[in-house]
C-alpha cells in the first residue's frame, strides 16, 4: 500500500517549482546550457536543522534535479559512489501538472547504473521529508544567488560608454545636441555621465588614448594629439542597460551617427569607446562613420557590419597563448578567441594574420561569408580577458575560432 503524501510534500506545488525555475539564477545556466557550456552545479545547502550537505543540481527548462550522497546503498557498501535523486519537474502549463519523483540510487550493488525513478508520494515518511527539506534549502541557496546577482548587476558599469574631448566651457550644448539626436533615433536612455564628466584638462588622457589607440588600422595625427593633450573637457556618454543583445547594434549605430553629427559641428576634437577600450583619430571616425551611413542608404550589411565592427571592437589583443578581441558586446556577441596550444605565443605574423581571422569570423556570424574556420562556444572559464565589473567585459563570453 502507497503511503500518503505529507503536508509537506504538499506544499510543494506547480507554482513554487515555476517560481524555482524562473529564477534569474537557473535562467543563466540554462542559458549557459543551450550555448553549449554545463546546467550543472555542485552547490553547499544548509537544510532547515543547520546540517550542511553538498548536493549536485542539474538545471534545465522545466526540471530542476537535486543529487546528494547516498552512504546507506548497497553500491555504497560495496565501495561505489552513489547519490539519491529528487526530480521537480513541470508536466504540463496549461494544466498546471508537476510532479515530484524520487530515484533511489545511481548503481546498483555491482556499480552498474540503475536510473528508475518513482513518485515520492509513494515513498516513505522519511523520504518525503527529506525531498521537503532539499528543495526549501534550494529555494534559500537560489534566493541568495538571485540577491547577489542583483546587487551585481546594480553596481555594474553601463553597458555603452562614450568620451569625448573638446574645448567647451559648458556641456549644454554638447548635452542637448548628442541626447535630443539619440532621442530621436529611439535611444532616449543615452545621457551625458554628469559624475564622470568634467569641465578641466584630465592629465590621464593622453596616456589613455594611447592606450587605446587602433593599432590594425593606425589613425592618430600629430593634430590628433594636439587636442588630446590641450583639451578642457572631457565628457562621458552612457547607456546605463541595454537589455536585448539585438538592441546593442541599434544603440552602437546611434552612437556613430550622434558622434558623426558631433564631429561635423567641430564641438569635439577625440573620441573613444571606452566598452572597447579603442580610439581612432578624427577624421578616421568620420571615414568609417560615413561608412556606415552610406552602406545603410545602398543597403549594404556587409559594409555597414564592417564598419561598425572596426569602431567598436579592438583586436587582437594577446594573452600568453591567446589572441582575443574586445568590444564585440556593443554589437551583441560574443568576442572572439584565438587558442594557439599551451605556451606557444603567438608570432608576430599570426597576430598580424589574426586580423583577417577575426574579420571572416565576424562576417560569417551574420552569413555574409563562409566560414573558413570552426566557429564554437568557448566552454573553459575564460582565464584571460575582462571580468564581470570592468568596462570591456563582454556578458556574452567568447567564441573559439579554428
Amino acid at each position: 500500500m502507497a503511503n500518503a503524501p505529507s503536508p509537506a510534500l504538499a506544499a510543494i506545488d506547480y507554482d513554487r517549482i515555476q517560481a524555482l525555475l524562473n529564477s534569474e539564477y537557473v535562467e543563466e545556466h540554462f542559458h549557459a546550457y543551450i550555448e553549449g557550456n554545463d546546467n550543472d552545479e555542485w552547490v553547499t545547502l544548509e537544510l532547515d536543522d543547520g546540517e550542511e550537505t553538498e548536493a549536485f543540481v542539474v538545471f534545465d527548462q522545466h526540471r530542476i534535479r537535486v543529487a546528494v550522497e547516498n552512504f546507506d546503498s548497497p553500491a555504497a557498501r560495496n565501495g561505489h559512489s552513489d547519490h539519491r535523486h529528487y526530480i521537480f519537474k513541470l508536466v504540463d502549463h496549461e494544466t498546471r501538472e508537476y510532479e515530484v519523483r524520487y530515484q533511489p540510487v545511481e548503481v546498483d550493488a555491482e556499480g552498474e547504473d540503475t536510473l528508475d525513478t518513482f513518485p515520492i508520494a509513494e515513498q516513505s515518511a522519511a523520504i518525503q521529508e527529506s525531498a521537503v527539506k532539499h528543495f526549501e534549502a534550494l529555494e534559500a541557496y537560489i534566493a541568495a544567488k538571485d540577491e547577489q546577482l542583483t546587487n551585481i548587476k546594480a553596481s555594474l558599469p553601463p553597458a555603452m560608454i562614450l568620451n569625448v574631448l573638446g574645448n567647451m566651457e559648458s556641456f549644454d550644448a554638447l548635452k542637448s545636441e548628442f541626447e535630443e539626436m539619440a532621442a530621436a533615433a529611439f535611444v532616449d536612455t543615452y545621457r551625458l555621465d554628469p559624475e564622470f564628466s568634467e569641465l578641466v584638462n584630465d592629465d590621464r588622457m593622453p596616456r589613455s588614448y594611447s592606450a587605446c589607440m587602433d593599432r590594425t588600422e593606425p589613425s592618430m595625427t600629430d593634430q590628433d594629439w594636439e587636442n588630446i593633450e590641450n583639451h578642457t573637457a572631457s565628457a562621458y556618454f552612457i547607456v546605463r542597460n541595454i537589455f536585448s543583445e539585438r538592441t546593442r547594434i541599434s544603440v552602437s549605430m546611434v552612437t556613430a551617427r550622434c558622434l558623426g553629427n558631433l564631429i561635423d559641428k567641430g564641438m569635439i576634437t577625440a573620441a573613444k569607446i571606452e566598452t572597447a577600450g579603442l580610439a581612432h583619430g578624427l577624421v578616421r571616425w568620420r571615414e568609417l562613420i560615413t561608412q556606415m551611413t552610406d552602406a545603410v542608404e545602398q543597403r549594404d550589411q556587409k559594409s555597414m557590419l564592417l564598419a561598425l565592427y572596426k569602431m567598436f571592437v579592438r583586436k587582437p589583443i594577446s594573452d600568453d597563448d591567446k589572441l582575443y578581441t574586445c568590444g564585440m558586446q556593443n554589437l551583441g556577441l560574443p568576442d572572439f578567441v584565438i587558442a594557439f596550444g599551451e605556451d606557444a605565443e603567438p608570432s608576430e605574423q599570426e597576430q598580424i594574420d589574426s586580423v583577417a581571422r577575426f574579420e571572416k569570423a565576424f562576417l560569417a556570424t551574420f552569413g555574409l561569408e563562409e566560414a573558413s574556420e570552426p566557429l564554437t562556444p568557448y566552454k573553459k572559464r575564460p582565464d584571460f580577458g575582462y571580468k564581470l565589473g570592468d568596462l570591456r567585459h563582454n556578458p556574452f563570453g567568447y567564441t573559439l575560432i579554428g
